[in-house]
This record gives structure tokens, sequence and C-alpha cells, in this order.
């Protein structure tokens, strides 16, 4: 099983995927090699982020062939991240667009797949701020366009509520209640997680 814990900058995605276990915690990779310049094409771009997911996902799969299920401290599958920045007026659609054919062909080849589980956490801004002020350990530089996102992330997974009905949960579930639950007996993963008519019918639930 795959669990994907979602949510803007210092909604508490880490501290919570972390709680439920560091053995089965999939963080965020660091870049690897020459990643995309501003002024780079939307392609070279998309193409970077999606072999990064990749790499991502591939560990996700990893962890759950150990341990029954993985922790994804955000969504491997990250392109609602290109489309929220665009909603939000920070880019064009150009990547987003670019990327979303090299994702059908990942997901159709078992790349890139569809979670499980998703928990995705709405946090109120004054109630980030003071989480992002009291985490010294990161500086969170783009911590104003995360707050400019949110309206737009919710709009992602509640599109994608319609597409897996009954896997998106907004919210994080209380953690020893889900640890009981997974540590008793881990959820057989989704039968769909690699049906690419998931994307397509996502794409067609999105705000225009």
């Amino acid at each position: 099983m795959i669990i994907v814990v979602e949510g803007i900058s210092a909604a508490g995605k880490s501290t919570y995927a972390r709680l439920l276990g560091e053995a089965t915690w999939v963080p965020e990779f660091e870049e690897e090699g020459t990643p995309p310049t501003v002024e780079s094409p939307a392609e070279k771009k998309a193409a970077y982020w999606i072999a990064h997911n990749e790499r991502r996902f591939a560990r996700a799969l990893e962890v759950e062939a150990e341990h029954g299920y993985a922790i994804c401290d955000t969504e491997p599958f990250k392109s609602h991240f290109d489309w929220c920045m665009a909603r939000a007026g920070c880019t064009t659609m150009d990547v987003f667009n670019a990327a979303m054919p090299m994702a059908r062909a990942s997901i159709a080849a078992e790349r890139l797949g569809f979670a499980d589980l998703y928990l995705v956490k709405r946090i109120a801004p004054e109630v980030a701020r003071r989480q992002k002020e009291g985490d010294a350990t990161r500086s969170r530089s783009n911590f104003e366009t995360h707050l400019a996102l949110q309206p737009h992330l919710m709009a992602w997974f509640e599109a994608l509520a319609q597409v897996l009905p009954g896997r998106v949960e907004f919210g994080f579930r209380d953690k020893d209640a889900l640890l009981a639950e997974l540590n008793k007996k881990a959820p057989e993963a989704s039968p769909r997680r690699f049906d690419v008519s998931l994307l397509d019918a996502l794409l067609e639930r999105l705000p225009n």
C-alpha cells in the first residue's frame, strides 16, 4: 500500500509522515544531475521532473515491498505542482501540458502510478505561518507562494477524489489508529495503480 501525505509547505507533512515510521517514510529526494533553468524549454523541464518523480515512485515501491506499506511525504506523481503554479499565475501551463504525455507513458510503463490512500491537509494561513516561524530547521523561502497554491492544490485533489472514490481524505488520520490498521494487515494495492484512464478522468475534472 502506498500512502501519500499531502499539503502545502508547513502543513506538517514531514512531521506526520515520520511519526508513522522512519523505515516506511519516503521523503522528497535531492535533485539529481543538472536541473533545468528558468530559460529551459518546457519539454526539458517536464522531462527532468518526470524522471525525478519516477525515482521517488520507485523508492515507494521498494519500501512497500519490504514493509507492506510506504508513506510518501508529498505525492511522487507531483504534476499537480506545475498545474497549481500556473493556476496561481506564477507560471504558464506550458510545463504541465508538456508533462502530461510523458506522465501517461510513465504510468503505462509502471514507472509512475497512483497511490492507494491520499491524506490531504488544508491548513489555515495563520497556522501555517506560526508553524513556519517555529521551525528553525528550514527556511521555506517560497512560503508565500505555497500559501497561494493551497486552493488550487485542494481543487486538484477534489478532482482526484471523484476519480478515486474512498481513497482521498481531507485531513490527517489519527496516527495511532492508522498504524494499528496498517500493522494489523496493510491493505492490498489498488488494481488500478497503473490505469492510464484515471489520469484522463482526472484531467477532465480539473477546473478549466
